[in-house]
């Protein structure tokens, strides 16, 4: 089976910008009542800010900011506790006997190289190791905090109200789903990421800054849709259609949202601007006044 290009950068679950390029923006409009969504990406270096100018002017124009799901929740220790519980493999299970041996082997040689401790993940899932090592090689690019964190905190800051699509559990369910998938696949799939980690986030920061959503889905959307569909389908196409009727109850409302979420959910032929079109919404690039 084939590895699938940018699995967990996908999942984790995103540069110089085009000059008059649309940002990655758009406002939902049913009659005179509107919201914004903003496609983001999780995880940034400090050289990708400042973002594109409509960002701070959505954020500055709602009165509401809602995220995938609370960010300080997800953010707390004791949340990644849970994680790690939720993800740890049964009593007498260890992680190379979820590989082939030429997977453990490739796997065993980039720990080595990498000078990363491969003991102590013997007893978890292989989806948690691909997760843990990604975040791992993602620091020593020097990603940190991306857009979300960056809004949560300001939002808080300026008493804005503060809203979720979907709660830590949920979260933490759809993470852990990710178990089910093909141990090999999934390894696999990571190392290869973990190889051009640096050059595909680069390419994915550039189109996401360039507003270009169909770009982003060819680089990072439509692989995990060939290759590993049920993946596609547990953490975008589901997902996406819970949030939809979520965000049409907030449209209602007489307040100005802005809704954030990862920026690969905006795009394709699943994504939450065609939900919400096919509803009879107006969606429109975000211009601001």
């Amino acid at each position: 089976m084939k590895p699938v290009k940018g699995l967990l950068a996908a999942c984790a679950l995103c540069a110089a910008s085009a000059a008059q390029a649309d940002s990655y923006l758009w406002q939902v409009s049913d009659g005179d009542n509107a919201l914004l969504i903003g496609g983001t990406i999780h995880m940034l270096k400090p050289s990708d800010y400042p973002l594109p100018d409509e960002f701070p002017a959505a954020f500055a124009a709602a009165e509401k900011v809602v995220f995938e799901t609370n960010m300080d929740v997800v953010s707390d220790p004791a949340f990644s506790q849970k994680l790690q519980q939720a993800m740890m493999l049964p009593k007498g299970k260890t992680l190379q006997d979820q590989l082939s041996e030429k997977t453990w082997a490739r796997l065993s040689e980039y720990a080595i190289s990498r000078q990363l401790p491969l003991a102590p993940m013997q007893a978890f899932q292989p989806a948690f190791v691909a997760l843990a090592f990604t975040m791992m090689e993602m620091q020593k690019l020097g990603f940190g905090d991306g857009i979300d964190q960056k809004y949560f905190a300001q939002a808080k800051a300026q008493n804005k109200s503060l809203g979720q699509l979907e709660t830590p559990d949920e979260q933490l369910g759809f993470m852990v789903a990710m178990t089910e998938m093909d141990p090999d696949l999934f390894i696999n799939a990571t190392l290869d990421d973990l190889e051009q980690m640096s050059e595909m986030f680069d390419q994915m920061v550039a189109e996401w800054r360039e507003g270009d959503a169909d770009e982003l889905f060819t680089l990072m959307g439509k692989p995990m849709l060939d290759e590993a569909p049920a993946l596609y389908d547990l953490i975008l196409t589901q997902r996406n259609k819970t949030w939809v009727p979520h965000i049409k109850q907030l449209l209602a409302t007489p307040e100005k949202e802005l809704v954030l979420v990862g920026a690969l959910h905006l795009a394709g032929p699943d994504s939450v601007l065609l939900m919400l079109q096919q509803s009879g919404l107006k969606v429109t690039r975000y211009q601001p006044e």
